[in-house]
């Protein structure tokens, strides 16, 4: 009795020791890893841990992150898949000191729904640089509530203006729980548009700052009337010509708003640029509009505001072309071409009368050729045969 006693207070201890390490210390007991295994690439203190570009496809070693790191950065590597409980097993591990989680240049695909659950403090992460199916995982940010900073540039797997990558994302932030997100980074996505029926900024009622630039966008139709805490909109480098009245208006709206950025889009300086609104607009939004002497005329291309800074030019120097009435051109085209075969099958005429026996007799003469050439060659079959 005494030895079965001895024997089950050895097991209890032997619990507790391995209970006691592993939360010190917790190892996925499937990942056959451990710290001291780390690629020469990748190190760790007591606050941050860093693996990159040692192009490493194991994401078993973001299971090995001690208990009291706050900072993780695991970019440059091969993941194409970010399971679920990315930092546990196959149950949640709560890691409640991370504030920051950078996954760029990871080449990741695809990211499971749960694979960011079991982070409760989580404030920033940055998953730029890959190749995000975005339409496989709309609710991966459902259990990120503490997010602050959202960087997503140049993430998604499509870079051609599919609408329908743009809906996807879309979705994405209307099944998020990211009431605190601050700061949107969806730079160099490809986006054509984002249109107002596609409200996820009102997803975002904290928002402060939104980047947009990189893009492709003519005509920003974004719904940012409930944004009441945006202090940045940056829309450089898209394909703005001007900007529209209900989107100017709704800017207006924003009282905490302090700056907008348009430099370098391909403004049309021509009428239409003025009787939006526009110029004028820029004008009474000089403090708000960030570098608005660098707003340059790029359209259209024969027009000698070509190279002025919207600002320098005058109101009247933003005319239109009179339109041409190609319809008028073409019908006088159709009768200058009529008058001139006209005229010409008339010379041909004259030319045939004026000349009429002397092609009598050039006629009569082939005829009498043809005669005696059909004449001579009946005579010599006649005296081949016989």
């Amino acid at each position: 009795m005494k030895c079965a006693l001895n024997m089950y207070a050895n097991y209890i201890a032997i619990v507790l020791t391995v209970s006691i390490f592993t939360a010190v210390n917790p190892v996925d007991l499937r990942c056959h890893r451990t710290l001291k295994d780390l690629p020469t690439q990748c190190h760790y203190n007591e606050t941050v841990f860093s693996c990159v570009n040692a192009n490493e496809t194991d994401v078993c070693l973001l299971k090995l992150v001690p208990l009291t790191i706050t900072h993780v950065v695991f970019s440059g590597n091969i993941l194409p898949d970010l399971p679920a409980y990315l930092f546990g097993n196959d149950t949640c591990r709560n890691l409640p000191n991370l504030k920051y989680l950078d996954l760029s240049n990871n080449q990741v695909e695809h990211i499971d729904n749960g694979a960011f659950q079991c982070l409760p403090n989580l404030e920033g992460l940055v998953l730029n640089n890959n190749i995000w199916n975005v339409s496989t995982d709309t609710s991966v940010f459902a259990h990120s509530s503490s997010l602050k900073n959202l960087s997503l540039s140049n993430a998604m797997m499509t870079r051609s203006g599919n609408v329908s990558h743009v809906t996807w994302l879309n979705w994405v932030f209307q099944n998020s729980d990211l009431q605190n997100l601050e700061e949107v980074h969806l730079e160099r996505n490809g986006f054509w548009s984002l249109s107002e029926s596609q409200a996820f900024p009102c997803k975002l009622p904290s928002l402060r700052k939104l980047y947009l630039s990189h893009n492709f966008i003519s005509i920003p139709k974004i719904n940012i009337s409930c944004l009441e805490y945006l202090e940045e909109l940056h829309l450089e480098n898209n394909s703005i010509g001007y900007l529209r009245q209900p989107f100017m208006t709704a800017l207006d709206k924003l009282n905490k708003l302090k700056g907008i950025y348009l430099q370098k889009n391909p403004f049309y300086c021509d009428c239409h640029l003025v009787d939006a609104g526009f110029y004028e607009w820029l004008q009474k939004n000089t403090t708000k509009v960030i570098n608005k002497d660098h707003l340059m005329c790029l359209r259209p291309f024969q027009s000698k505001n070509v190279n002025h800074s919207i600002l320098s030019l005058n109101k009247t120097d933003f005319t239109c072309t009179k339109p041409i009435n190609f319809d008028s051109k073409l019908q006088a085209s159709y009768i200058a071409l009529g008058v001139v075969l006209c005229i010409i099958g008339i010379l041909t005429i004259v030319i045939l009368f004026l000349n009429r026996h002397r092609l009598r007799n050039r006629c009569k003469k082939v005829k009498e050729s043809c005669s005696s050439a059909m004449a001579a060659r009946e005579h010599h079959y006649s005296a081949v045969n016989v």
